[in-house]
């Protein structure tokens, strides 16, 4: 046994580092008994209370592993993710299955299993299969590293039943992270297609918004020892409106773009309103807006409609995009907000940062509770009404944004399981990451947040005084306005900024225009049977070249960057750059992908030619 240890201890310390140190630093698990199977293969169990689970067959693993594996199909997937080690029976029939450049990566809980597993078993093959990656009780971020550039795989996830019935919620946690990480990079890169051009428009046309209004920051910690509630717009808000009304004046009420309108209708006027959207539609929210007391707090990103529908006081979050720091290093710090995809994200990032004493959130379903997507009373609930007929009533609209993304069932607040979809998960999962002993989930239905206090909202007292909170917002609003820079120096400043960015165009763009022509010139000398190396150098320097300039410039390097992000995160990410990528060799998709960010880049920059002209046309003088 020590000699089989030995052996696989060694191929484990030269290709699987951190899990040579897991398991020899992993005291042996009583509980894990080892004995042998009818024809002699050794088989572990677990002891519990009551008796013990046996991980694999006791009468043929072998055989209970070729039929474990003979439910997929390997052709169709290139990144199987294997919930357990066992004693890895089922991993070596599965890498003698498929094909050579897929990936098998195992997450096992337990580093005595494996230490056990080789004591007993020679996988010094298996563990030398440069296919095979081994995690030990991942964390979320060591998971999403070995994850990275891995989103367009495909992806089987195969849950090993031996080791499931040992630990069944903590691998079930597993698979829903990395389910959740997966999904999330492809929002990621769907959401840089869709909105990176429009991100950098609004930025341009809200510029003089950015310039005359105060930021978030000039009311953070201005509201220490009250409570806060920030009202989302889910399904269940209708539920917790007495609950708002009550606590309107013994709470900072927070709410989203899309509860807006709901709470003025039902006479609630909030402190605060956090919009952050760069989507026309969210300027509907505020249609027939009359005004008021409240301030609204803005994304610089948001459509420019925004600030022309909403009538009352505006405050601007400071630059989300580094690459943009530059504007707000001209304005003065406009204030930080943490993004998590969702509106109702940004809503308790800043309620939090106002110092309160505690965040209640309502309506926060991350579901479709009842069958609904929305608030009723919502912008959006009134287009369902809007959009339907005869033949397309709102029960079937509904059922469509129910089955638009395969269906979640998970815990619910009242009701047992509720239905929620991937994407609703990604902000779930954000909320359960903040781990915050200050928020409290008061919403009446929905989707439970593990980690999270919840606690019917009848149940809370949130203070027997009554305060003049609308007297806060308004000495901190007073203040923020007096502390800005003077706008005219400071629309000259960006002004000049932009001036210089012009500039570094004029001479970037064909500089850009030659870097595409070599790098397609580049390809067809690497597709070439007889490659003229001459040329190939030739190209290369030229590339070369082309990459200095860029590195070099000052005022536009930043903003190039955010403009191809969607291109470099394609690249990362291990994206197709071209039809028939995965078809050439390899140096020339280096070139088709080359050719891709030059692309980019100069797509990227004829575009920053409109928005700086329009941030100049927008500052005026």
């Amino acid at each position: 046994m020590t000699e089989l240890l030995d052996k696989n201890m060694a191929i484990l310390k030269r290709r699987h580092v951190q899990v040579h140190v897991a398991v020899s630093g992993a005291a042996d698990d009583p509980r894990i008994r080892v004995s042998g199977s009818r024809g002699g293969a050794p088989v572990p169990e677990i002891a519990q209370e009551g008796g013990a689970i046996s991980v694999h067959s006791r009468y043929d693993p072998v055989t209970e592993a070729a039929r474990f594996i003979a439910g997929i199909e390997p052709g169709h997937f290139n990144l199987f993710i294997v919930f357990g080690f066992g004693f890895a029976y089922h991993l070596a029939e599965l890498l003698e299955r498929i094909s050579g450049d897929a990936v098998v990566l195992v997450l096992e809980q337990s580093a005595a299993m494996i230490r056990s597993a080789i004591a007993h078993r020679d996988l010094s093959t298996l563990l030398g299969d440069e296919r095979l990656h081994i995690l030990v009780d991942p964390t979320e971020d060591g998971l999403a590293d070995i994850l990275r550039g891995k989103s367009t795989y495909r992806v089987s996830f195969l849950t090993h039943r031996g080791s499931f019935q040992i630990a069944p919620s903590y691998y079930s946690n597993l698979h829903r992270i990395a389910k959740s990480y997966l999904s999330a990079k492809e929002v990621n890169i769907a959401t840089l297609a869709k909105f990176e051009r429009t991100w950098g428009a609004n930025i341009a046309r809200n510029a003089g918004m950015f310039v005359d209004n105060p930021g978030a920051g000039a009311f953070y910690g201005k509201f220490e020892g009250l409570p806060a509630i920030v009202a989302a717009a889910g399904p269940s808000l209708s539920d917790s409106i007495g609950f708002i009304r009550a606590n309107a004046d013994r709470a900072v009420v927070v709410a989203v773009d899309t509860s807006y309108g709901i709470l003025k209708k039902h006479g609630i006027e909030p402190h605060f309103c956090v919009s952050v959207d760069p989507q026309l539609i969210n300027a509907r929210y505020f249609e027939g807006d009359t005004g008021g007391r409240t301030v609204l707090v803005a994304d610089p990103t948001v459509h420019p409609s925004v600030f022309r529908l909403f009538r009352g006081r505006r405050a601007l979050a400071g630059m989300a995009f580094p690459m943009l720091k530059w504007i707000e290093e001209a304005t003065g710090p406009k204030g930080e907000l943490a993004y998590g995809g969702s509106v109702s994200t940004n809503a308790y990032d800043f309620a939090r940062r106002l110092g309160v004493s505690s965040v209640v959130l309502v309506g926060q379903d991350l579901a479709f509770t009842g069958g609904l997507a929305h608030a009723r009373g919502s912008y959006l609930d009134e287009q369902v009404f809007l959009r339907t007929r005869r033949f397309y009533t709102p029960f079937m609209f509904n059922r469509f944004q129910l089955t638009a993304l395969p269906a979640i069932l998970v815990q619910g607040i009242r009701t047992p399981l509720v239905h929620t979809n991937q994407k609703m998960m990604i902000f779930l999962s954000w909320f359960e990451k903040r781990k915050d002993p200050l928020l409290v989930n008061a919403t009446f239905d929905g989707a439970r947040i593990k980690g999270l206090n919840h606690v019917p909202a009848g149940d809370l007292r949130l203070g027997d005084s009554r305060v003049a909170i609308f007297g806060l917002v308004d000495g901190a609003f007073e203040a923020g306005m007096s502390a800005l820079r003077d706008p005219e120096e400071v629309r000259r400043g960006i002004k000049r900024r932009c001036t210089a960015m012009l500039g570094e165009l004029d001479a970037l763009v064909p500089i850009l225009e030659r870097a595409v022509r070599n790098s397609e010139e580049l390809r067809s000398v690497l597709a070439a049977s007889n490659r003229d190396r001459t040329k190939m150098e030739y190209l290369l320097k030229k590339l070369s070249e082309a990459d200095r300039t860029i590195e070099s410039l000052d005022a536009l390097k930043d903003m190039i960057s955010f403009t191809a992000q969607r291109v470099i995160h394609t690249i990362t990410e291990g994206y197709e750059v071209d039809e028939g990528e995965n078809a050439v060799a390899n140096d020339e998709r280096v070139a088709m992908r080359s050719r891709f960010l030059y692309r980019g880049f100069l797509e990227g920059s004829v575009f920053i030619r409109r928005v700086i002209e329009k941030m100049s046309a927008t500052l005026g003088g």
